[in-house]
């Protein structure tokens, strides 16, 4: 009895989960996808946005007429991109090969830029197109520049387009993503990864669809009233006012006023909490044995501080790479006692005297001649090489020994790496780009404090995927 009831149950629930969604059928729209290309997205997380677009798609009637569903795509990162223009495909099938055919790009989160070529796409054919326009914007930070990004928010509210702001992940803005929405709490989405995003790829696709009936009735309901007011209600209001007004109008009063609740839909409260509780963490990648990366900052120039943020720094970023072997050089002896005991001065000359005090510090150059001894120790002959140097235009000296050093470094056939932390200018720019391997664009990285440098690792450790072995392209 007990087996036939779990037969039962399966049956069930197969046959629950192979019925068909609920498509969008007969309704007419404009839909602008606007997708994040930052840094801060990993490539296979961006392939599940260009999922979620794919399916979402598919919940349409695709076309090229304002009897269909017209679709677009917008990308953006440091830039932003129009990859499919609005109403380019009137194939479904070729329209979602095209969305996930979009590349991927990286770079900073420049929303603003963004909305601001939505806008000067859009707003042509709101001329031309008769329906609605709808723009779905996915995004898992906060934007360069929130005062832009509300502001080209605000103008295309101004034009009447319905936004929907959806935040992934655990470091969006969400004041920012209501100043995009054009209702801050029916129009926000939040999920707590790329991979949740991809499961609310049809009820989004309701949820829309149910939204997008909103504007249709108003075309609809303005034909019908001129034709039921010369026919039903002239003739009850002339006969028999009283008892006609209490007994028959109210009951097509009521008829009509119950497509209102309809509209006022619960729907969307589901869906905003059923991605929370799902979590995913990002993807172990796999530790080659066979390679090494050795972090270098002089310590006693650094001092405590931008030695505790960088060492954040490394301990944050560490985790992200593939390397299978790691060292951080801070200094490459310790150096001679500053202490001088009671020394008697008696009988010395004053240029004696003037030498008294001799010290052997270590410097920036000690630091990289120690990263190449530990890199190419015997053990560690057979691996691939990676050296990251932390360097600060306040506090650092690029003497000659340290362009000899790292020179030897790249001779030996080891990476290098140049990460520069402070607002400050460098003097002698070429002298500072000749240190790390070439082209120096790929190698070397700025941050204008140790706080923001700290933040890009924790939150967009992808900037630096050049320097972290094993991400996957």
């Amino acid at each position: 009895m007990l087996c036939q009831t779990i037969v039962v149950f399966c049956l069930m629930l197969v046959s629950a989960f192979s019925m068909p969604m609920k498509r969008c059928k007969g309704k007419a729209v404009n839909i602008m996808l606007v997708m994040d290309s930052s840094s801060s997205i990993w490539i296979e997380d961006y392939k599940k946005q260009l999922q979620f677009a794919r399916d979402l798609v598919d919940n349409f009637d695709i076309g090229q007429t304002n009897s269909h569903v017209r679709v677009g795509a917008i990308t953006f990162s440091r830039t932003a991109h129009l990859d499919i223009p609005l109403g380019r495909y009137a194939s479904k099938k070729k329209l979602q090969n095209a969305i996930l055919k979009i590349p991927y790009r990286t770079g900073e989160t420049n929303t603003a830029d963004a909305l601001h070529l939505l806008r000067t796409e859009i707003e042509p054919k709101m001329k031309v197109f008769t329906a609605p326009f709808m723009v779905i914007v996915i995004t898992d930070g906060k934007s360069r520049d929130s005062w832009s990004t509300r502001y080209e928010a605000s103008l295309l509210h101004k034009l009447g387009v319905h936004i929907y702001a959806i935040g992934v992940g655990y470091y969006y803005d969400l004041k920012e993503l209501k100043s995009i929405a054009s209702d801050p709490v029916r129009n926000i989405q939040l999920v707590s990864s790329y991979s949740a995003l991809e499961n609310i790829a049809k009820h989004f696709g309701v949820k829309t669809c149910e939204d997008i009936t909103t504007p249709p009735p108003t075309t609809t309901t303005t034909t019908p009233k001129p034709t039921t007011t010369p026919t039903t209600p002239k003739p009850t209001t002339t006969t028999t006012p009283k008892p006609t007004t209490t007994t028959t109008t109210p009951k097509p009063t009521t008829t009509t006023t119950t497509p209102k609740p309809t509209t006022t839909t619960t729907t969307p409260k589901p869906t905003t909490t059923t991605p929370k509780p799902t979590t995913t963490k990002i993807p172990r990648l796999q530790r080659d044995d066979q390679s090494a990366i050795s972090f270098g900052y002089d310590l006693l120039s650094m001092g405590a501080y931008r030695a505790n943020m960088v060492t954040r720094f490394i301990n944050t970023l560490l985790p992200h790479t593939g390397y299978g072997n790691f060292a951080v050089v801070t200094y490459a002896h310790c150096p001679t006692s500053f202490n001088v005991p009671i020394t008697s001065l008696l009988n010395k000359s004053d240029a004696d005297i003037g030498h008294s005090i001799k010290l052997n510090v270590p410097g920036l150059a000690d630091v990289v001649h120690q990263i190449g001894n530990e890199l190419y120790k015997e053990s560690n002959i057979n691996k691939t090489k990676t050296a990251v140097l932390f360097i600060d235009p306040m506090v650092s000296v690029i003497t000659p020994g340290v362009v000899s050093e790292t020179e030897k470094l790249k001779q030996k056939g080891a990476k290098v790496f140049l990460i520069s932390v402070g607002r400050k200018e460098w003097q002698n720019k070429l002298l500072v780009r000749s240190l790390s391997s070439q082209p120096y664009h790929r190698y070397t990285y700025s941050a204008p404090n140790y706080n923001r440098l700290v933040q890009r690792a924790e939150y967009r450790p992808f900037q630096y995927r050049k320097m972290c072995k094993g991400y996957r392209l």
